[in-house]
């Protein structure tokens, strides 16, 4: 009997309206990072980006999602979107939208709860100006691919065949949806996402607030709709600011009590029929504040032009384990 073919992104994110502005996952969401039965939060926050997208008129674009994360989802069943329109006028549409699940007692357990807001597209900018990445990093046409980049680190004999089996099996997830490109002066690329913890990087001398990771990415499926590519970078952009402050302090999930986003802004700074992530992309993540058992860090997203596309920030619980004294982030 053939194995059945993984599923594109599209398909992973069908939704069906099962009801006025409420929508359901065709499919479960996937795990990533997680060995228990928990997906990837980019799933909770890609459905409530295209169901709010489903609700809203054509020619309104998705400019901000800010929200919670009230609890992990469940990588066993599907997921569900209700959207209510708080405001709709003919510049803005506002909604607000629970992402759940049917635990098995048959309640529903709500996951993310948000606001999006949408714009029209302008006719024209006062000024056109966005900041730019932390330092120059090189470019994606020469660099190796991701699976290259951890293929070397084993063949220089810094990480075991094991690890590196434990890393495709934990974040191998993204490599059937986007083609990365790690920019070798930044961190993941030199200890593998941080799971390699005691090797060295040569942004040791930083301090934590200094350190930075940074890829080149491209969708490899073609996304035929802008709802697609927003949808696309929504569920990408969300990926590993969590565990920033380990990554860039040699640390580990062994290491900690507990660590996961809590909350979320998400802001685009172009209008859907603009963004194409079928084309690369710059990333640069950060993290800026560790206190009171949470961690706060920022992930931005340039085009190739060096234009701001997007960005993302989020608070993080990140606890110590019990009994541990608190390190110094």
């Amino acid at each position: 009997m053939a194995l059945a073919r993984p599923l594109s992104f599209t398909e992973q994110l069908n939704l069906r309206a099962i009801g006025k502005d409420v929508y359901e996952s065709l499919h479960a969401p996937s795990k990533m990072g997680n060995p228990a039965n928990i997906a990837y939060g980019g799933y909770a926050l890609a459905t409530a980006c295209k169901s709010t997208y489903l609700s809203v008129p054509a020619g309104y674009h998705l400019y901000s999602m800010m929200g919670h994360y009230l609890g992990p989802a469940y990588a066993d069943r599907p997921l569900r979107a209700s959207v209510r329109t708080i405001r709709q006028t003919r510049t803005f549409a506002t909604r607000q939208v629970e992402v759940s699940q049917k635990r098995d007692d048959g309640e529903n357990r709500v996951s993310l709860i948000a606001i999006a807001d949408f714009h029209i597209k302008e006719p024209a900018s006062l000024l056109e100006y966005s900041k730019p990445p932390s330092m120059k990093y090189s470019h994606y046409a020469n660099l190796p691919s991701q699976k290259e980049a951890h293929q070397k680190l084993l063949d220089e004999g810094k990480i075991t065949q094991g690890l590196l089996d434990a890393h495709a099996k934990t974040f191998g997830l993204l490599r059937g949806i986007y083609d990365q490109r790690p920019c070798p002066e930044t961190v993941f690329p030199q200890n593998l996402y941080g799971m390699a913890k005691t090797l060295p990087t040569t942004q040791d001398h930083l301090t934590t607030t200094e350190k930075t990771n940074a890829d080149w990415f491209r969708c490899i499926e073609h996304l035929p709709t802008p709802i697609d590519n927003m949808t696309n970078l929504t569920f990408f952009i969300d990926g590993a600011i969590a565990f920033l402050p380990l990554s860039f302090n040699h640390l580990w999930f062994e290491d900690i009590g507990a660590c996961s986003s809590l909350d979320f802004a998400l802001r685009f700074f172009m209008s859907g029929d603009e963004v194409d992530v079928g084309k690369w992309h710059l990333r640069e993540m950060k993290t800026s504040v560790g206190s009171e058992a949470r961690s706060y860090g920022e992930a931005w997203v340039w085009d190739e032009q060096g234009r701001a596309v997007a960005c993302m920030s989020q608070q993080s619980i990140l606890r110590p384990k019990v009994g541990v004294e608190k390190g110094k982030l």
